[in-house]
């Protein structure tokens, strides 16, 4: 078995939520990454849910692949205990190598980065170009408002099957639950 195709790309912030179930999701979601031997690709911060993520991987002795922009690493953001950091020339570098470098995407609560991220994803998801499983981690039923807006598209004719695209649960466990089935 290749080791892309034990590669998630997990979209998460680099800010902590105002809740510490955001921290505590996302540093579980990395311990049970680690323990299925599964590679964690994301951006590659220390700082808030993205740093609860690699943090919660590398204590498990996990692989954890970091891809920041150039400009993002001299900001000093960059996690310095990765198994790997890769640094890219901008954000939408970050982006391609992120989604290319796996087979399958985890998105846990986060901002404008983390949805655009995620968006971009089901859109190539719909047209084929990246087939693998995208799963949304429901944390405090976060990605309600979102799944509202899929709703309103579906019935205005803008979108069909949203719900095909994706998997939606409440924890990490069931997370990597869909990634058993769907990538055993």
């Amino acid at each position: 078995m290749s080791a892309l195709s034990r590669s998630v790309c997990v979209y998460c912030g680099s800010n902590s939520g105002s809740d510490p179930e955001h921290l505590r999701v996302a540093s579980r979601l990395g311990e049970l990454l680690a323990d299925s031997n599964r590679t964690v690709v994301y951006g590659g911060s220390r700082m808030g849910t993205m740093g609860a993520l690699a943090e919660g991987a590398l204590s498990r002795g996990g692989r954890v692949v970091g891809i920041m922009p150039g400009f993002l690493k001299r900001l000093e953001i960059a996690h310095d205990s990765l198994s790997e950091l890769r640094v890219v020339e901008d954000m939408r570098a970050r982006k391609h190598a992120m989604l290319t470098s796996s087979t399958a995407v985890i998105a846990l609560p986060g901002g404008v980065g983390t949805f655009e991220e995620l968006l971009e994803a089901i859109t190539l998801k719909k047209l084929g170009v990246h087939p693998h499983p995208i799963v949304l981690v429901n944390t405090r039923k976060f990605y309600a408002p979102l799944l509202g807006l899929f709703e309103t598209a579906e019935r205005e004719g803008f979108f069909a099957n949203s719900a095909s695209l994706y998997a939606l649960v409440d924890t990490p466990n069931e997370a990597v639950q869909v990634l058993e089935r769907e990538l055993p």
